[in-house]
């Protein structure tokens, strides 16, 4: 991995060659999405999607075994996120109702994040028009190169949890990582085939754990 340091003058253009003036572009800054608790492993990439698209219903995901999720993120570059945004899918009981973030933990599952404190955490609004814009804590939202989001709960204490959206706002260095998937690529090339792009070393559903009782399996800015 490079340095997390370096100026991110002239930073602030969308990569993004179908939406190249989509601020929200920092989806096209990712190498690899692992969805822990989901259905659907290869459906966590698709919720980054450019933000004009935000309120499309698919891909999304939906948590498997209760109502928590969390979704871990890296880019392929550093970058410093300042607004971010989250659109649950499928009925309002499900919208996710709090979001917590945990910066540069690369290692983070449910097990380990119990001991872990959030960078920040949000309290969530049904926003199923894209309207609700979550400012982060600017200092330390800075050099990311790995993002976990954890949704514990929804808003109608349902056991299903679903996410149809995450937008991610600021900007970007120019340094990237080596190898970039070719499939994620394509999204921010133009092709509306969003196919999903996962860690190489968890292909399937992850199971999770709790240390308690029970267990169970880019960018500019306004």
């Amino acid at each position: 991995m490079g340095p997390h340091g370096g100026s991110f003058a002239g930073s602030s253009h969308s990569h993004s060659e179908q939406y190249p003036d989509d601020s929200w572009n920092l989806y096209c800054m990712l190498d690899t999405c692992t969805g822990y608790n989901v259905t659907r492993n290869e459906d966590a990439i698709g919720i980054f999607k450019p933000h004009a698209r935000r309120l499309e219903q698919d891909p999304h995901v939906v948590s498997a075994a209760d109502e928590e999720v969390l979704i871990l993120v890296r880019f392929t570059s550093p970058v410093h996120i300042r607004k971010l945004m989250v659109i649950g899918g499928g009925a309002h009981e499900q919208h996710p109702a709090k979001l917590k973030c945990y910066v540069n933990q690369e290692m983070i599952d449910f097990m380990s994040l119990q001991g872990m404190t959030a960078v920040q955490e949000f309290n969530l609004a049904i926003n199923e028009l894209g309207t609700t814009e979550l400012v982060t804590a600017a200092s330390r939202f800075n050099n990311i190169s790995s993002l976990a989001f954890y949704f514990p709960s929804n808003h109608g204490g349902s056991s299903s949890t679903s996410i149809q959206y995450i937008g991610m706002q600021g900007e970007h260095t120019h340094y990237r990582r080596q190898p970039v998937d070719a499939v994620y690529e394509l999204l921010c090339t133009g092709n509306e085939t969003v196919d999903g792009v996962v860690d190489e070393h968890s292909h399937e559903h992850v199971a999770h754990s709790h240390s308690h009782d029970h267990s169970h399996d880019h960018s500019h800015y306004h």
